[in-house]
């Protein structure tokens, strides 16, 4: 007698796989028809580089972000497989086989875009466009033609890497590489240009990476799923959680990046931009629905070993995301509304890269916003992600201490505030305002992250690895008592580190430098923050460290650190040589209401000399406050251990007199 299996009524993965690629194609080109990005050039002015330009290279870009989105989602496949003793099963290493054939796929479809995009900078047909010097002009000289080709190197790079992978370990390594090919086109283009640029770029690259790692990884998993899928129940919610991720900072980077983009919520209806942008709305809506159905039905039902039940719904929504990748290439064809106009720009805007703001006062101080992404984005995952911590020890029945999630929030807020408001603002015209920002983000904010035991939180969450796999957690616990965090961590070294950055910053060259350039900037933010972070976690943290210094040695470097951030202060007072002077003189010529450079100066050093001393008193009565509770859990446990023995002598003086009374 022979059984049949049940058949799934789950479409195959070729036939969705192709509706996919078809429902891109075609809105692909109907978005370029009503954008008008299929009949304009690249460049307005120049001549039509003909129809295989015109609309090859859409097409192209469609397949490159098409053939991007699965190398990475089969990567991250690989990455989410269960390995043995650090080695990659048979699964894992035919997901990688399968990202390698992705990935020349997107080393060709880079190669042409890169040969179809000079075609339309130069308003010429191909044949015409490689002629001469033209091609190696374009690739070593332009930002796009950079882009393209370092696109082409990186993507050929993972054919050979994700073919000789067999570690877990080699894995991780090969997604970041494949994540960092995604980096270059974010660079080039519209998000390049006009104002807030820098924040375009970076909301642009936590858009398209969240989308590769979320379209690509369905796709995987639902590869996956058509096979023997044996692993199927323990992938798709690690998936189903990155996905939610993804979602999140696809909708917040996109809010931000759009909000960049677009110069009066009018222009979402009077533009086609906006109704282009409004489709990617509509279209992420519809994932999100998918994506609620999933966690809410295809996840028991596979614990209930349906397979066919996630491929069912993977269909559709892999055919939306389809619809939104075309919109995504239509859209970056088409010229948003707030264009730029190099004549009305002045150096000092120039400088500053957003209009010059008005005059300061108080309420200008909380109302003038700046979208800084990198800051907003990140401060949005620490809040979701210590939220998920708290929903997961909730549900195994755990508690948490409400002070700390009060102090992780309260610092994490307070990060997204001096980096988003008017201090952000006219911290990049004034060096006092800045200083202000200075020390929030090095006295204050560290001590509310710190206090909210952020890594506590996560090794009580994440659920342990089975026994010969390592995990999250297993590799957090390895990190934490690495010997990188023993140096770190060392008093005399987080000591140094913390009081020798603002004379380092402000004495040498780096402070303008890093005004100039809004990476630099915000390369300098994060070394404040991260630098008081480690500082105070040495101080007052709660979660676990190699070793920790005696209360009395703690409150010696915090008498250190106050002394040298006074001293710090007063040399800023005192010094008659200022500091960035170019670069405010610059901002001076074109900003009427700027303070006297020096005098302004000097009252940054006030700032830091006076404001300095009140988180460092904080900061004492604090450890003095610890120090008492420790000798008092210390009293506890003596009495508690004095307890225990006193028991012992009681009952065995009484097992004495028994023998005795016996005799």
């Amino acid at each position: 007698m022979t059984t049949t299996r049940p058949q799934s009524d789950a479409p195959p993965a070729w036939l969705w796989g192709a509706a996919a690629a078809l429902v891109a194609l075609g809105v692909l080109v109907a978005a370029l028809i009503a954008g008008g990005g299929g009949t304009a050039a690249a460049v307005p002015g120049l001549s039509d580089p003909g129809a295989l330009t015109r609309w090859g290279l859409p097409i192209a870009t469609t397949i490159l972000n098409g053939a991007s989105a699965l190398a990475v989602g089969f990567i991250a496949l690989a990455v989410m497989l269960p390995a043995k003793d650090g080695e990659l099963k048979r699964d894992a290493l035919v997901a990688l086989r399968a990202a390698a054939i992705a990935a020349l796929v997107w080393a060709a479809a880079a190669a042409t875009v890169h040969l179809l995009t000079l075609s339309d900078l130069l308003g010429l047909p191909l044949a015409e466009a490689l002629t001469g010097e033209s091609f190696v002009s374009y690739t070593s000289s332009t930002e796009q033609g950079q882009a393209y080709a370092m696109v082409f190197v990186l993507a050929m790079a993972l054919v050979p890497a994700t073919r000789l992978t067999l570690g877990h370990g080699g894995a991780i390594a090969v997604l970041c590489l494949a994540v960092a090919a995604l980096a270059p086109p974010t660079l080039a283009g519209h998000a390049g240009t006009g104002d807030y640029h820098n924040s375009a770029q970076i909301s642009l690259l936590v858009h398209v990476v969240a989308m590769a790692v979320w379209v690509g990884g369905l796709v995987a998993v639902s590869w996956y799923a058509a096979g023997r899928g044996r692993e199927l129940a323990r992938v798709a919610p690690t998936y189903s959680t990155i996905a939610l991720g993804c979602f999140v900072m696809i909708a917040a980077s996109g809010v931000m990046n759009g909000w960049i983009r677009i110069g009066t919520p009018g222009d979402l209806v009077t533009t086609s931009y906006g109704w282009l942008l409004l489709g990617k709305v509509a279209a992420l809506v519809g994932l999100g629905v998918f994506g609620s159905r999933h966690r809410g039905r295809t996840l028991p039902a596979l614990a209930a070993g349906r397979r066919g039940a996630f491929r069912r719904l993977a269909a559709g929504e892999v055919a939306v995301m389809g619809a939104a990748i075309g919109l995504a290439v239509a859209l970056s064809r088409t010229e948003p509304p707030v264009a730029d106009d190099p004549g009305r720009i002045s150096m000092a805007r120039s400088l500053l890269g957003f209009p010059i703001p008005p005059e300061p006062t108080f309420a200008r101080f909380i109302t003038q916003w700046y979208p800084d992404a990198t800051f907003a984005l990140g401060c949005l995952a620490a809040v979701l992600l210590y939220i998920a911590g708290l929903r997961r020890l909730r549900h195994r029945g755990d508690r948490w201490p409400v002070g700390r999630t009060v102090a992780w929030m309260s610092g994490v807020g307070l990060i997204a505030f001096v980096q988003t408001s008017g201090l952000m603002t006219y911290g990049m015209t004034m060096l006092s305002v800045h200083m202000t920002q200075h020390l929030i983000l090095m006295m204050v904010c560290p001590v509310l992250l710190v206090l909210g035991a952020p890594v506590t939180l996560a090794l009580r969450a994440i659920t342990p690895a089975p026994r010969g796999e390592r995990g999250p957690r297993e590799w957090l616990l390895v990190a934490t008592q690495s010997r990188g965090v023993r140096v770190l961590t060392n008093p005399l070294v987080a000591l140094v580190l913390f009081v020798s950055g603002p004379f380092v910053v402000y004495f040498t060259g780096l402070f303008e430098v890093a005004m100039r350039d809004h990476n630099g900037h915000t390369l300098m933010s994060l070394h404040f923050l991260l630098t008081g972070y480690l500082f105070y976690e040495v101080l007052v943290g709660i979660d676990p460290l190699p070793k920790r210094p005696p209360y009395l040695a703690r409150i010696g470097l915090q008498f250190a650190a106050i002394v040298f951030h006074t001293l710090f202060g007063l040399a800023l007072m005192e010094s008659a040589r200022l500091i960035a002077a170019d670069y405010y003189r610059t901002l001076a010529v074109d900003i009427a209401w700027l303070p006297d450079t020096l005098t302004d100066q000097r009252l940054a050093g006030q700032i830091s000399w006076g404001a300095s001393e009140l988180p460092g008193l904080a900061i004492l009565i604090l450890l003095l406050y610890q120090w008492s509770r420790s000798d008092e859990r210390e009293a506890r446990r003596f009495d508690r251990r004095e307890g225990r023995a006193e028991a012992e002598r009681t009952a065995y003086n009484e097992y004495l007199a028994k023998l005795n009374r016996r005799e």
